[in-house]
């Protein structure tokens, strides 16, 4: 049997994660199909999204703070002492897991306090509903938190095909949880395929990186200086939720199924954006190594590729989203509990968050060169601002535009985080922006959209559908055009090797 690389490029990385998610994302919309015919955009489904919110929200922040800052230290530590490093890892493990127990035992203690805060316009009933699945949920911060960093502890060791192998087992395990215990359990049983695969995750991650941490503690772990450099990115995260609640006490004023539709939207648009989520996910490792090593020439050459191939891949995608938004949303989720009407929900929710497809990768990318320079105080300004755009444009919106303004009003935010951010890099000799790029495809993105939208009056549904995707689909591949032959030619090499290393295989 072949054994899996210890160390991967960022190239083969992507590729290997790439296609571990293109499985994991197909049953990933077979799961979303399978919860719109069951439960549709009902008032108990928009209970059970709240109650997740803070059980996931609020652990994601920990422990993406912890992971992310994680990296570069783990990178300079491995660099002089291997050894050490694995010291450092189990002990950020064991600190981790004692604050998401601890928050865990907060959700568990205080439920309804909670579901007031994050959905005030609820009511008693519906309330109440939501605190019995948070205290469910109390578990999820321990699985989640650890779920992140086991995976970031993977990825900072080059191990991308171990961490794309296990990011499957979720949807293996959620689709038949769900499937079989519905009938039985209702909208609870989103919440037991929520705990059961992700904790499954959480076992393979444990065992794929087994020989890269030690419980073994002494004082050279370097933890005090994680948990001082994380700080500023937990307050700035919590900032974020924030803008939830802010999000969530807009949307509960409005009548039920509001909040059930920007989780649809919200989540499809991650199913469509894995590909530049998994080019995301490798090139922070590939950034880390370069900021320890303090080569200036490579940090602004892997930042300028990597916002150059999130832009052709995630332009003519955001472009294809907004135009073909309800029709996608009809094919998938129209079924069962889904009717029209929530068709209609979902759809103009995912048009307000359509931007977040272009914003998303370059405001992270941003981010990702603070963090692994240390600089996280920045991120917490930029954050402090956010709170008062959000909840202004929030304000703004939503009388004309109900739930979808509040969509809209987080990809304002985005918009305006991720231009400041970039003008603080530029600042420091760090111009790596493609301008020239930008214009092109922004141009051409909105002449195409006006193409497709004018023809929808003057041809059939059928044919406006039809040539409407196949105009998309050219310019994906045009815009796209480096990216995939590099996949290709990847994939050919990867094939090369394999006959070449093991020409009687079995």
């Amino acid at each position: 049997m072949r054994r899996i690389s210890e160390s991967t490029s960022v190239a083969a990385g992507t590729i290997a994660i790439l296609l571990f998610t293109i499985i994991s994302k197909g049953m990933g919309f077979f799961r979303e199909m399978l919860v719109a015919n069951y439960f549709g955009t009902s008032g108990n489904l928009d209970a059970v999204f709240i109650a997740m919110t803070p059980a996931t929200t609020l652990s994601g922040i920990i422990a993406g703070a912890l992971a992310a800052i994680f990296m570069p230290i783990y990178h300079s530590i491995r660099n002089s002492d291997q050894e050490r490093s694995r010291r450092y890892t189990g002990t950020v493990l064991l600190t981790g897991s004692l604050i998401f127990l601890s928050m865990g035992l907060i959700l568990l203690a205080i439920p309804d306090l909670i579901i007031k805060l994050f959905a005030p316009g609820f009511s008693e009933e519906t309330i109440a509903y939501a605190a019995r699945k948070l205290r469910y949920l109390s578990i999820y911060p321990l699985i989640g938190g650890l779920e992140n960093l086991l995976g970031t502890v993977l990825k900072a060791n080059r191990r991308f095909i171990q961490f794309g192998i296990s990011q499957l087992i979720f949807n293996v395990v959620a689709i038949p949880v769900i499937f079989f215990t519905a009938p039985f359990l209702s909208e609870g049983s989103y919440i037991l395929a929520w705990i059961i695969g992700n904790g499954l995750t959480v076992m393979l991650y444990a065992f794929q990186s087994r020989d890269l941490f030690t419980f073994k503690i002494d004082r050279g772990t370097r933890i005090v200086e994680t948990i001082y450099l994380a700080l500023p990115l937990i307050l700035s995260g919590s900032l974020s939720v924030i803008n939830g609640m802010v999000d969530k006490a807009f949307v509960s004023l409005l009548p039920p199924g509001r909040v059930s539709s920007l989780q649809y939207a919200h989540t499809l648009l991650g199913l469509i954006t894995f590909t530049v989520s998994a080019f995301q996910t490798t090139a922070y490792t590939e950034l880390s190594e370069y900021v320890v090593a303090g080569d200036r020439y490579k940090i602004r050459e892997r930042l300028r590729k990597t916002v150059t191939s999130s832009l052709n891949i995630a332009l003519p995608l955001a472009v294809w989203v907004i135009s073909m938004a309800e029709p996608l949303v009809r094919f998938i989720y129209q079924r069962g509990e889904f009717d029209a009407d929530s068709t209609r929900l979902v759809s103009t929710a995912l048009i307000g968050y359509g931007a977040l497809i272009v914003l998303s990768p370059v405001s992270h990318t941003c981010s990702s060169y603070f963090i692994a320079s240390k600089k996280v105080r920045l991120i917490t300004w930029i954050s402090l601002m956010s709170i008062g755009l959000n909840a202004m444009f929030d304000w703004i919106f939503l009388g004309p535009l109900e739930h979808a303004g509040i969509a809209a009003s987080t990809s304002a935010v985005i918009f305006i985080a991720t231009v400041v951010k970039n003008v603080l890099i530029s600042r420091e000799g760090m111009n790596f922006m493609p301008y020239a790029k930008i214009g092109f495809l922004v141009s051409s993105g909105i002449g195409l959209w006006l193409l497709v939208f004018a023809l929808r009056y003057f041809v059939p549904n059928l044919v406006w559908l039809i040539v409407g995707n196949v105009l998309f689909i050219a310019f994906f591949a045009y815009s796209a055009r480096s990216e995939l032959k590099a996949v290709i030619s990847k994939l050919k090499g990867l094939n090369r090797t394999h006959h070449t290393d093991y020409p009687h295989e079995e």
